[in-house]
């Protein structure tokens, strides 16, 4: 028989172990999160964890939304994304004959999953 050292932390005796129920709940709530931001136009580009970093196009009111819902939102700048168009289109010729880019703005921003 192994004498058990006090204090020791193996796979079989983790210091912190996280019950089923509580792994259910954080799932649910990241799924809940990601539904919620799609159906705003964002998206979640981050796995379940302590943060979530989020998308979303400039100008949506998904920050404000969650702000609104009690998430504390951190910013973290901005990405270009492409979005689909078929040819590529410059700057000038977007602004003058009205063809869309091919190019978005996305604001990045972070947040706890628990919301607080």
């Amino acid at each position: 028989m192994v004498a058990k050292v006090k204090g020791y932390i193996d796979r079989l005796n983790p210091r912190y172990g996280v019950s089923d129920d509580k792994k259910r709940r954080q799932a649910e709530a990241f799924e809940a999160l990601v539904e919620f931001c799609r159906r705003l136009g964002g998206t979640v580009v981050s796995s379940p964890g302590r943060f979530v970093r989020i998308e979303a196009p400039r100008g949506s009111e998904l920050p404000e939304k969650l702000r609104e819902l009690g998430y504390p939102l951190s910013d973290c700048g901005s990405v270009t994304r492409i979005v689909g168009a078929t040819n590529y289109t410059k700057r000038i010729d977007e602004m003058v004959n009205g063809t869309p880019s091919p190019f978005a703005e996305y604001l990045v921003f972070e947040t706890t999953l628990s919301g607080r």
